[in-house]
């Protein structure tokens, strides 16, 4: 698995297409392609997004998890927002130690952290 984050409009799935050559993936869902754009929002929309990556990551073991960082700038009033946002980091904390590789994204151009 490879692990891609960055800001929002930041060029992450550009660097995935011509870095990695991925030529299909899914939105905001856990979809049947090798890479899944918005990771942040899969996040967002499960109950359980732990067991659905854990499970996505069994029968995409080679796949391109690409995610939002959410963590930066101004800290939600919201506390569901707040719990969100820390999931977010929490998980990509999770995946980073299993990739086989974690790029950072920033203007289009990415650099690997691992």
């Amino acid at each position: 698995m490879i692990l891609i984050v960055g800001g929002a409009s930041q060029g992450k799935l550009d660097f995935a297409r011509a870095e990695l050559g991925v030529h299909a993936w899914s939105e905001g869902v856990l979809g049947e392609e090798d890479c899944v754009r918005d990771l942040h929002l899969v996040i967002r929309a499960m109950d359980d997004p732990r067991a659905a990556i854990g499970a996505w990551l069994e029968d995409h073991p080679q796949g391109v998890l690409i995610c939002d960082e959410v963590g930066s700038g101004v800290v939600p009033t919201d506390p569901e927002d707040r719990a969100w946002r820390e999931a977010v980091g929490r998980i990509c904390c999770e995946l980073a130690p299993h990739a086989e590789a974690v790029y950072r994204v920033t203007c289009g151009l990415g650099m690997r952290l691992k």
